[in-house]
């Protein structure tokens, strides 16, 4: 029978999975759910799911994932493939090197790489949660406390009136981001760390950017405490740019306002390329960049997290949305025949861990050393650009494979 024909006795009779956060992660989690054979409320704090974020880079690992669920071919005309990423020296423009994609990527890792703003990819994601029969998503409903017993785990939300609702479930997962409080709740409580960045995004129209930035490229201009990243979404008709510098400023969000004059005077020595496309833009957004120490475990025997909630992690791999999907995919795969059987579902969950964590904290690590590369300054950087301009076109390729070829969902599990 299908999904959106299923009888409401069978639809009853599934194990239940409640999710608290719908963005990337939590969407992700609520179709692999599904498909696993499970009925899914997906909660959220937000009374409406806002366009919110920068655009995000989608590469293979996560790309093969999102095919796998009916989601990549909704990207079709406003993702961009990009031909490549080239990488700039911020000071006079030189190309230190530059790794071609296109049909490279797909021969080697059997995937695309694409780039897209966040908001499309919610928006393809929350099209298929809506017309999925077995999930439920609701909005405007804060999570405050969890109940557990040995035969269900029960959370308690607030609603903006005020309003009390408790929901039961034989599986939690909190994927509700950075300033998670499933992460309180599961007894994880150690703080996030701020890590002396900031983040501006901002997007110009097509037409409005420098003729350069049009190109489907990837661009990456690394110059003394900040880089700088740019790119086309939305079927081309954007440029997305973010600029990461170093900098003390703090504050839970991604969307508090940045002035102009201040990333102006940060770039004031960069090439004047770079400088007219940060000029392009009218306004800017910015946030605070955290990350947090991998953790020994993320699970109860009837809770887990994902995403975020579990492990943030810098942005110079570009790989946040990208784990949050394997995170969802290989949960999945291995509740897909736990059910709600106490025993069953607590041995998934534990490997759930065992596969994620090491993985996860691999990529928190690398994607450190990734930003002191990035943001080397003085004899550093100059043996930065040296041994970059030496390096062979596909090395990037090479270099993170073990990033782009994994597939997280767990085969016969």
């Amino acid at each position: 029978m299908p999904e959106d024909r299923e009888r409401p006795d069978a639809l009853e009779a599934k194990p239940h999975v409640l999710i608290a956060g719908s963005g990337i992660g939590g969407l992700s989690a609520a179709l692999f759910a599904a498909r696993a054979g499970w009925r899914v409320t997906l909660v959220d704090r937000e009374p409406a799911l806002q366009e919110a974020g920068a655009g995000l880079q989608i590469s293979p690992n996560a790309a093969r994932l999102l095919a796998g669920i009916g989601v990549l071919d909704a990207l079709d005309d406003i993702a961009v493939e990009p031909n490549g990423i080239l990488v700039h020296r911020a000071s006079d423009d030189r190309i230190l090197t530059h790794a071609r994609f296109g049909h490279r990527i797909l021969a080697k890792f059997g995937a695309p790489f694409l780039v897209a703003h966040r908001a499309d990819l919610q928006r393809a994601l929350l099209d298929k949660v809506e017309a999925h029969v077995a999930i439920t998503l609701k909005l405007g409903l804060a999570l405050q406390e969890i109940h557990e017993r040995p035969d269900i785990i029960e959370a308690d939300f607030i609603a903006a009136d005020g309003t009390a609702h408790r929901i039961g479930a034989d599986l939690l997962v909190g994927a509700d981001g950075l300033w998670s409080r499933a992460r309180k709740l599961c007894g994880l409580p150690s703080p996030s760390r701020y890590s002396g960045k900031t983040a501006w995004r901002t997007l110009i129209p097509r037409e409005e950017a420098p003729l350069f930035a049009r190109e489907p490229d990837i661009h990456l201009w690394l110059g003394a405490n900040a880089h700088l990243v740019h790119y086309p979404v939305r079927g081309g008709h954007e440029i997305n740019v973010v600029a990461i510098i170093e900098d003390d400023w703090r504050e839970e969000g991604w969307s508090a306002p940045g002035h102009p004059d201040v990333l102006a005077s940060r770039f004031a020595g960069w090439h004047a390329r770079a400088r007219s496309l940060i000029a392009a833009a009218e306004s800017w957004k910015r946030w605070a960049l955290v990350d947090r120490a991998p953790e020994t475990r993320w699970s109860r025997a009837r809770m887990t997290l994902l995403g975020d909630a579990a492990h943030p992690m810098m942005p110079f791999l570009a790989q946040g949305a990208s784990q949050a999907i394997e995170d969802a995919a290989c949960l999945g795969s291995l509740i897909a025949g736990a059910g709600a059987d106490p025993a069953a579902l607590a041995a998934a969950l534990s490997r759930y861990d065992r596969l994620r964590i090491p993985r996860t904290a691999r990529i928190q690590k690398a994607a450190l050393s990734q930003g002191r590369l990035y943001h080397a300054s003085g004899l550093q950087a100059r043996l930065r650009d040296t041994a970059l301009s030496l390096l062979p076109g596909d090395a990037p390729l090479e270099r993170f494979g073990w990033i782009y070829q994994h597939d997280a969902r767990v085969p016969g599990a």
